[in-house]
């Protein structure tokens, strides 16, 4: 299969990374975990966050904790996030919901990542398309996101 621009990307920033696929049957970490045979914990969630005054951020999350979105909006300071709409993250981030990869996105946004997630020497993220997940050292996606870790599960 041919590399997804997360992938591409990821080639050019000279990082050590594993591409992990897998037939893919719905959306969801545990599915993902499961088909590539690794710890839910470790295979995150990247979900776009809409903040209030129409700005969109991502979140990168553990695949077996829950998201909050009040945590999130205390992070950014802001009174209020959501989850974007699924169309809305499709369209702002060129990726389909399922395969959303941080990495290559249509339009550059700011990211939190959960904070519990730095204890973990390897996470694993979409890699752009839906089956496809990348391996990768939790600091070299902390530094190429420059993502800011923050307690954003409930």
């Amino acid at each position: 299969m041919s590399d997804t621009n997360a992938v591409k990307w990821l080639r050019s920033q000279g990082v050590t990374f594993e591409v992990l696929e897998y037939t893919f049957t719905e959306v969801g970490a545990d599915h993902a975990a499961e088909a590539v045979g690794r710890p839910l914990e470790s295979c995150c969630k990247t979900l776009v966050v809409k903040a209030v005054g129409k700005s969109f951020w991502v979140a990168i999350v553990p695949g077996d904790q829950r998201f909050d979105t009040r945590k999130m909006a205390k992070a950014i300071g802001v009174a209020e996030a959501e989850l974007a709409e699924h169309d809305e993250a499709e369209k702002i981030t060129g990726y389909q919901v399922g395969g959303i990869s941080p990495f290559a996105m249509r339009r550059q946004l700011p990211v939190v990542i959960e904070d519990s997630l730095l204890a973990l020497d390897r996470i694993i993220v979409n890699g752009g398309r839906r089956g496809v997940l990348v391996e990768m050292a939790t600091q070299d996606v902390v530094r190429l996101l420059n993502a800011r870790p923050a307690d954003i599960c409930a």
